[in-house]
């Protein structure tokens, strides 16, 4: 592992996007580091191209500050490597932007109900918390640091499933990946709470289990109650018993290199700018304590507790098959048992699931969508796209989520005028981004 002190102390940053960017200028002073997630931005390339086509350098060159990239397309948590179009992809966005260090998540979002055949599951998935699972996400994470060069941190998974029989702590878990792969924690802070308040490990328990030594970024963000969880939504400010968090932990962590916050897009008009802004301020004023950071606790030792009997291969099917509504394989009595326990769940993530989908077709084919509601209405569509949903897995990418409904709406029932000229309008864009 990178020497904490020569970890670059970078200060408070924030997840890009162009409605943040009156807040990112330096004149404002609330702003010393830009963070990225990279695959939001890359589009398909031409069939022959060897990646994908990425704006992102171009987006963000107006911006002096240090920048980060934190992935959101291979997480360490899965079975499947980076595809080469993956790897060159962020290849390039790294040489263009030169982060200090790069992320992803210790998340799965693909299971093999057939090998050789994944099924991409839409939404990042918590892994199997087993010393398989450990194994397989420090190998990741060595494979990504090798072939990048750079620094690598993961960030801790947020899980809205009850605790499994047998697997490790959620901390204990983070620490024994962050200790096999000798590399950095990205501390996502609002998913250690959002798990806490959804019945799993404590946030005390948590940061008390992890080698504070290891936490080069914090993230932070908003979340939202649905269906009897606290979801980590990212939909508005840092609420006050975060914040508190935040300020108990930051003189313990020597390596701290950021601070970063998190909302999407279409949240920030709602919230608002100077509401932001004012939160950034109260970040900047919990910044100055990590100068007093001692070493933190030092490497703690873990039981080798796994699921009894259970590889991640099997948890990811089992859970991923829930969440796309395929069948579910056979499974032992303890995880078939824990599964019929899990429903309420289960069936939040495979609604979380589906309504990113239906975020990225109104991206991707909004032509289209829009005749549909305008001639329909609502229930309708939904229940087009749920057929669909049962019919196609989750595309990788928007626009091949956008082809694949478009494939689909050329053969349903749901006779609409016009409608041939708008899917042929969303098929021509598509197909022209991909060059």
């Amino acid at each position: 592992m990178r020497n904490p002190a020569a970890m670059p102390k970078l200060g408070i940053g924030i997840v890009w996007w162009p409605e943040l960017d009156p807040l990112c200028r330096p004149s404002e002073g609330l702003v010393q580091a830009i963070e990225a997630e990279p695959e939001t931005f890359w589009k398909p390339g031409a069939a022959s191209a060897a990646r994908y086509m990425s704006p992102l350098a171009a987006a963000i060159r107006h911006l002096p500050q240090p920048k980060l990239l934190h992935g959101v397309g291979a997480p360490f948590g899965g079975p499947q490597a980076q595809s080469d179009a993956h790897r060159a992809t962020l290849a390039a966005d790294i040489a263009a932007l030169r982060p200090a260090w790069i992320s992803d998540h210790l998340s799965f979002d693909r299971f093999e109900p057939d090998p050789g055949h994944p099924v991409f599951t839409g939404f990042f998935l918590p892994p199997a918390q087993s010393a398989s699972g450990v194994a397989q996400a420090a190998a990741h994470i060595r494979h990504r640091r090798e072939t990048t060069g750079l620094p690598v941190a993961f960030e801790n998974a947020v899980s809205y499933l009850p605790p499994a029989p047998g697997e490790m702590p959620d901390g204990e878990f983070a620490a024994a990946v962050a200790q096999a792969a000798d590399c950095g924690i990205l501390l996502d802070l609002h998913n250690v709470l959002c798990n806490e308040r959804n019945g799993r490990q404590s946030v005390r328990d948590f940061c008390n289990s992890i080698p504070l030594d290891r936490v080069w970024e914090i993230h932070v963000a908003g979340g939202a109650a649905e269906r009897g969880f606290w979801l980590d939504a990212h939909s508005g400010l840092v609420e006050p018993a975060l914040m508190d968090i935040v300020a108990e932990i930051v003189p313990r962590l020597p390596s701290l290199g950021a601070i970063t916050f998190e909302i999407v897009p279409e949240c920030v008009n709602a919230i608002g700018l100077p509401a932001i802004a004012n939160m950034l301020g109260q970040l900047n004023d919990i910044w100055v304590t990590h100068a007093s950071a001692s070493r933190g606790n030092g490497p703690l030792r873990h039981r080798p507790a796994c699921l009894p009997g259970i590889e991640p291969a099997v948890w990811r099917h089992a859970v991923g098959a829930a969440v796309t509504g395929q069948r579910i394989p056979d499974l032992p009595p303890d995880l078939a048992a824990w599964m019929a326990g899990s429903e309420a769940a289960l069936a939040l993530y495979k609604s979380l699931s589906q309504e990113g989908r239906a975020s990225s077709l109104v991206t991707a084919t909004p032509r289209t969508i829009r005749l549909l509601l305008r001639t329909h209405g609502e229930m309708p569509v939904r229940a087009l796209l749920a057929k669909f949903w049962h019919k196609a897995g989750p595309a990788y990418t928007a626009a091949g989520e956008g082809l694949a409904f478009l494939d689909y709406v050329a053969t349903a029932d749901l006779p609409t005028p016009g409608l041939s000229g708008e899917t042929a309008a969303d098929r021509a864009r598509l197909e022209f981004m991909a060059g």
